[in-house]
């Protein structure tokens, strides 16, 4: 028989997963104004949009390690303890993405053609749109496991497949961005080869919450 969380923790991990999820929903709109920056040619305002990611990224290790920390394998809790785990590690490594990204960008000038700068702006913009759907599943989510009330289960189940549109669309626009790269001869092969490694890495933002959200869908299973 499974026990509610409140009956055997304080605090629910859930609500360090719900402060994690905030945080890694933080870097959305920064990674938007990062890309702007850089394909701007302002590298001083992006390292600073990079640093203040980077910290970011710090701070979701912090939780990310204090949620592991304060959960004994002796505790019993009203969802998978392997799966709710699988949920936090795909849910950092979405921050791990964007950062990454930056960081890619930050080796070299990328000196692309307007349209596919706008593309990676817009692939950008697409990230730090659904981000911001990372909380509200958890806080969702974790609504469900205190009350077990069905209209949170489906709201939790409203948010997965909006994720999984947008993993989509994402996709779509990666497709459209590798065919242009891979037709536009006048790109160096070197920025052609660093251009494709940043769209994969950004690609992996939308995967990895799409993977989180599968989690949490294991976890409200019935």
């Amino acid at each position: 028989m499974r026990f509610v969380l409140g009956n055997l923790f304080r605090r629910s991990p859930f609500e360090n997963a719900f402060k994690h999820a905030v945080t890694v929903a933080q870097c959305g709109p920064l990674f938007v104004r990062a890309m702007e920056d850089y394909f701007r040619g302002d590298r001083t305002e992006f390292d600073l949009l990079k640093g203040e990611i980077r910290d970011l990224e710090a701070e979701a290790d912090r939780i990310k390690r204090n949620i592991r920390g304060h959960l004994p394998a002796s505790i019993l809790m009203p969802v998978d303890k392997p799966t709710f785990f699988s949920f936090l590690r795909e849910a950092d490594k979405v921050i791990d993405c964007i950062k990454n990204s930056l960081y890619w960008m930050s080796y070299t000038n990328l000196e692309l053609p307007e349209l596919i700068q706008r593309d990676y702006i817009l692939l950008a913009k697409e990230a730090g749109d659904y981000l911001g759907l990372l909380p509200e599943m958890v806080l969702r989510a974790h609504n469900f496991f205190r009350t077990r009330i069905e209209k949170d289960r489906e709201a939790v189940k409203e948010i997965i497949r909006e994720i999984r549109f947008r993993e989509k669309e994402s996709d779509d626009l990666e497709k459209t961005i590798f065919i242009r790269l891979c037709a536009d001869e006048d790109i160096p092969p070197r920025i052609c080869f660093m251009s494709v490694r940043l769209v994969e890495t950004m690609g992996d933002i939308a995967d990895h919450l799409e993977n989180s959200a599968d989690m949490v869908r294991v976890m409200i299973a019935r």
